[in-house]
């Protein structure tokens, strides 16, 4: 009966039913994106606490280039996930989910999710770029052959360059990680203002990036830090289950 009805009202308004065709016709090619975004925050999720204990199993070289150019030339694979490879793949997958997240929560909150955006994606390109592993992997090759130790000593002032660029937090480093904790307290903020993603979610993302600024404070910085990559583990797991979820009908 309930399908007669329906076929009944839209041989009545074609208008309306157009309409309705168009619309779920429109929220289709989301159905990618949206897939993609729910993987790549899964996987982002599961990447964070592999990086905490590669953190803890491998340690990085406590010097200078000199030692640092020996954990290369030793394991050029430990080397680059001691130089935060992981954390370079997880730039990566940030794209869609900030396409994502600003498709699903524009419309409460437009002018928010457009700031976030933008300071996502130029968090990205800092990051990037500030990080210096696969240069430090290059200079150590090139120490590794060099001929005289003029050019060994070149060698070893670069690598200490790209050291203090990355490692001693440089203006690219700071200002991409600011960017991105401001980022997503916006998100969260903006996830309040819509059930897409649920309160636990929208306070997650609040409290992990408000935290994440207790990095530039001395002694308990890295406690600080630690709490708040655990929360960006929970946030990133939760929203990519509910993207997920919406990849299956592409609904936006």
């Amino acid at each position: 009966m309930s399908q007669e009805a329906t076929g009944l009202r839209s041989q009545l308004n074609p208008v309306s039913a157009t309409a309705a065709r168009v619309a779920d016709a429109g929220d289709q090619p989301w159905t990618g994106l949206l897939r993609a975004a729910g993987l790549g925050a899964l996987l982002t999720g599961l990447l964070i606490p592999l990086q905490v204990v590669a953190f803890i199993a491998w340690p990085p070289p406590e010097g200078g280039a000199t030692e640092w150019f020996a954990l290369f030339q030793d394991n050029p694979i430990r080397g680059l996930v001691s130089f935060d490879l992981l954390i370079l793949l997880e730039e990566v997958l940030l794209i869609p989910i900030a396409l994502a997240l600003y498709l699903l929560l524009r419309r409460g909150s437009a002018s928010l999710m457009l700031v976030a955006s933008a300071m996502w994606f130029v968090s990205i390109v800092l990051f990037v770029s500030a990080n210096t592993g696969f240069e430090m992997l290059t200079l150590s090759d090139a120490h590794a052959t060099a001929a005289t130790e003029t050019q060994r000593a070149a060698y070893l002032a670069a690598g200490e360059g790209m050291l203090a660029a990355y490692m001693g937090q440089g203006t690219s480093f700071v200002m991409g990680y600011v960017l991105a904790s401001i980022a997503g307290i916006l998100v969260g903020v903006a996830m309040l203002r819509t059930p897409v993603f649920g309160r636990v979610a929208a306070y997650s993302a609040i409290a992990a990036n408000g935290l994440g600024f207790g990095l530039f404070l001395p002694g308990i910085g890295i406690l600080l830090s630690l709490v708040s990559v655990l929360i960006l583990m929970i946030w990133f797991l939760l929203i990519g289950w509910r993207l997920l979820r919406r990849s299956a009908t592409g609904a936006i």
